[in-house]
């Protein structure tokens, strides 16, 4: 692990993977709501101009990782959802 990340405390790393897996969990709601695979989601987003592997797309959907800003507005543009619903769930 990362030095920078090993000094951050332990409430601010417990809230990072809460908030990665609500996010990762509303991705896979809705793309499976639109009947999107996984790959045929990262080709749309790949029409937004933003390219994602196929790793780092299913980690983000897992929970593992949060989406950077360029990921989020292509999320958001395919997925046909608001910031609001797809950060907060409102």
């Amino acid at each position: 692990m990362p030095k920078r990340i090993q000094d951050l405390p332990a409430e601010y790393q417990i809230n990072q993977r809460a908030l990665a897996q609500a996010i990762g969990a509303r991705m896979r709601v809705r793309r499976t709501e639109l009947a999107l695979t996984q790959e045929h989601l990262r080709a749309r987003m790949e029409l937004a101009q933003v390219v994602i592997s196929r790793t780092q797309y299913s980690r983000i959907e897992n929970g593992e990782s949060l989406p950077n800003a360029a990921e989020l507005i292509a999320l958001r543009e395919v997925l046909g959802v608001s910031f609001d619903w797809l950060l907060l769930g409102e």
